[in-house]
């Protein structure tokens, strides 16, 4: 009775550990173009104005296990690139991602929050861009869709 019972649980515990697969990789380069919805606060009025315009998005992401750090860069009408380091990021089993980072410059703040999911061979969610600076603040919101970069 005892080898039928040992028998059971290397089954039940192979079955249940095919169970937890990995999560999808995401390593790599990735690029990106969307639309951003802009609401600006200048420093000097408390009436915030708000604008639609076009952003492109490079990430470059590595991943360990369900752990993602790297690199974004965002360019915006015809400003310079703005850099900012991923810091932190999640990958789950289902594919659900997240990543956050802050880059300062000398005369501003950026954060990027991205929230969405890595399917078929694309990541696509919300992304949003604060930035604070001398001149006033800005939070720019919109969906983006990441294909891999060549």
């Amino acid at each position: 009775m005892r080898k039928v019972t040992a028998g059971v649980f290397v089954v039940v515990s192979g079955l249940l550990s095919g169970c937890n697969p990995t999560p999808p990789q995401v390593a790599g380069k990735w690029h990106g173009a969307t639309q951003l919805t802009a609401t600006f606060t200048a420093a000097v009025s408390s009436k915030p104005r708000t604008e639609n315009f076009p952003a492109d998005f490079v990430l470059v992401l590595t991943q360990k296990g369900q752990s993602i750090h790297g690199d974004a860069s965002v360019t915006a009408a015809k400003a310079p690139p703005l850099h900012i380091p991923i810091a932190t990021g999640v990958i789950q089993q289902d594919g659900k991602i997240s990543l956050e980072g802050d880059g300062n410059s000398t005369l501003s703040r950026s954060h990027l929050s991205f929230d969405g999911k890595a399917q078929g061979g694309k990541i696509a969610g919300m992304v949003d861009v604060a930035l604070n600076g001398i001149s006033g603040s800005a939070e720019n919101k919109g969906l983006l869709t990441l294909e891999p970069a060549n």
